[in-house]
């Protein structure tokens, strides 16, 4: 069974390159605040929907310590594509490589999937797929991990073309 709210996070003292070859370590990352992790494949509708909302993410929490990483199970080839295709992403995109290792050890079985996980390392909050009303329920997680108030992701006045699910 997929790791869920309240689970420990597997072990993120690893370092994974971006596509372009800086190394991350989600560890050290994660010293400096909760992390909010997208497991990604570019071929997933669902994921194509999700990843670039996750800018939103950025720019409404990183000032308060928010680190938001992207997961690609896809090689860095495919990920600068994506990235160029999705209008650019905020945030760094690390490659998880062929064996998938946190795929596997977080037990996901869709993309995309989506973990906040607190600084003492329990995840505090996941979603799976593309429902555009869980976007407020992952804001409202991540304010509570960061401890601040929560801030609106979709504007329902300007955000109609943001579809209510998209299939993975």
């Amino acid at each position: 069974m997929s790791r869920q709210a309240g689970d420990r996070a597997p072990n993120l003292d690893r370092a994974f390159p971006d596509s372009e070859g800086n190394e991350y370590n989600l560890t050290e990352a994660l010293r400096t605040g909760p992390l909010l992790l997208g497991i990604y494949k570019s071929s997933c509708g669902a994921s194509k929907a999700m990843m670039p909302l996750l800018n939103r993410f950025v720019d409404r929490y990183g000032i308060f310590g928010l680190q938001v990483f992207g997961i690609a199970q896809d090689s860095p080839n495919v990920t600068r594509s994506f990235i160029r295709r999705s209008g650019g992403l905020d945030y760094p995109i690390l490659i998880e490589g062929d064996d998938y290792p946190l795929s596997i050890e977080f037990d996901i079985f869709a993309t995309p999937t989506i973990y906040v996980i607190r600084q003492d390392g329990t995840i505090a909050y996941t979603t799976m797929g593309f429902l555009r009303v869980q976007m407020e329920e992952l804001s409202r997680a991540v304010a509570d991990a960061l401890g601040v108030s929560d801030q609106p992701i979709i504007d329902e006045t300007v955000d109609e073309e943001i579809p209510l699910f998209v299939p993975g």
